[in-house]
């Protein structure tokens, strides 16, 4: 039955193709596109994300400054007998 070739259509980049395949030519193309399909959402876009995760913690750490910084100034701000 794997010889037995089947009609499968195949709608890519908005074109239609219609072929005849055996069983295990229509199993090995649907893992393929697995394969790839995964490998797709590995991959993160260029510049999204830090290199290293050195960066990643020295960027979260200056965020955490700047957010302690501004939080110190709002809570001199707001109270009158602080200064």
């Amino acid at each position: 039955m794997q010889n037995q070739q089947q009609p499968l259509t195949i709608f890519y980049d908005g074109k239609m193709c219609l072929t005849d395949v055996t069983e295990f030519q229509a199993k090995s193309i649907l893992m393929l596109a697995n394969k790839i399909k995964l490998q797709e959402k590995v991959k993160t876009p260029r510049g999204s994300e830090p290199t290293t995760p050195v960066q990643s913690g020295l960027s979260m750490k200056r965020s955490l400054q700047r957010f302690l910084q501004k939080r110190k100034n709002r809570v001199q701000e707001a109270s009158p007998y602080l200064h």
